[in-house]
């Protein structure tokens, strides 16, 4: 009993001691702007340093004296309900990178003290801070792994393929947190008011054609609206104790004939304190210069039907969509 009383004393004076320093963000080099750079090492020190306080303290984040958009504010008000962190390194040298929106600072090591029951993800973790081009904090978000985000962007073909799937990276770390905060509003913004939204579920029937009846599993899809998605969405983040998304096996993949299409195909796995599966989502992103892009589909199959796991051949794909050539 002395022995435990004497580590959790230990670890409370260090909990004291990291809240006392502040953290000290340096970019490295990517960005040539003396003013933003400036704005963006001084928002990610006062927020990082607000971060390891209110974690040491076990209180809400007091975000009001950071640059930050409104949007982003309240998703890591969100994210911070279900899980606080703590950043390890008081001194930060990483590089900027350039988004199509702005810039991004990637590889900020944490340590997750999770606020939930039956957290069973990483307590090492990443954020990525992405922000706006005069270098307000616009969104906070556990980091997609390293291995995905070296495939997805060193696959660019120019600079505007390289900056759309910097975008789409971001979304897909976005995606997850906006699970974990219960976000439905994030969530509805992405979708274009025409959206049509595909899921699979396994069935299993009877097949009369042999001679005796044979059960046989097969997925039958379901159609609904952006309206409908939703809804049903908002229910289940109602009915749910807790949502945990994680993806792996991410593939971008521009369409052949107009560049301005993407597929991002993610093998997802959902884990809820009601229910739990495996699966391919897919969403199919439409880029306009100048605007927000949106997603016009998004698509879900099971992982395994029967005693079986779907090939990729059989995941839907980019080519599956009737997309019209783009006219210059």
């Amino acid at each position: 009993m002395k022995r435990l009383t004497t580590i959790i004393a230990a670890l409370t004076l260090t909990l004291a001691a990291i809240a006392q320093q502040d953290i000290k963000m340096t970019i490295s080099d990517g960005i040539t702007n003396t003013d933003v750079k400036r704005s963006i090492e001084k928002n990610i020190s006062l927020l990082l340093s607000e971060i390891n306080r209110a974690c040491a303290q076990e209180r809400t984040l007091q975000l009001d004296n950071i640059d930050m958009t409104a949007s982003g504010r309240r998703s890591l008000q969100y994210l911070w309900q279900n899980l606080h962190f703590l950043c390890e390194d008081n001194e930060i040298f990483e590089r900027c990178l350039t988004t199509a929106d702005g810039y991004a600072i990637r590889n900020i090591y944490i340590q997750v003290n999770p606020m939930m029951e039956d957290y069973d993800d990483e307590r090492d973790r990443e954020l990525t801070i992405r922000l706006t081009r005069d270098g307000r904090i616009a969104s906070v978000v556990m980091a997609a792994s390293e291995m995905a985000y070296e495939r997805i962007i060193q696959n660019g073909l120019d600079v505007t393929d390289f900056e759309r799937r910097q975008t789409i990276l971001g979304f897909v770390e976005n995606f997850r947190s906006h699970y974990d905060e219960k976000d439905i509003d994030a969530l509805r913004q992405v979708f274009s008011e025409e959206a049509l939204i595909i899921t699979g579920s396994v069935i299993k029937k009877y097949d009369y054609s042999g001679d005796r009846p044979m059960l046989k599993t097969e997925i039958k899809y379901h159609q609904q609206t952006k309206t409908e998605y939703l809804n049903n969405l908002k229910r289940t983040f109602a009915n749910n104790k807790y949502i945990k998304v994680t993806f792996s096996e991410i593939d971008v993949v521009r369409h052949p004939t107009n560049p301005d299409f993407y597929a991002v195909t993610l093998r997802q796995h959902w884990k809820s304190s009601t229910y739990e599966d495996d699966g391919y989502l897919v969403l199919l992103w439409e880029f306009h210069e100048g605007e927000d892009p949106i997603i016009h589909v998004r698509t879900w199959q099971p992982e395994r039907i029967g005693n079986r796991s779907i090939t990729r051949e059989e995941v839907i794909n980019i080519m599956d969509f009737t997309i019209p050539k783009k006219s210059y």
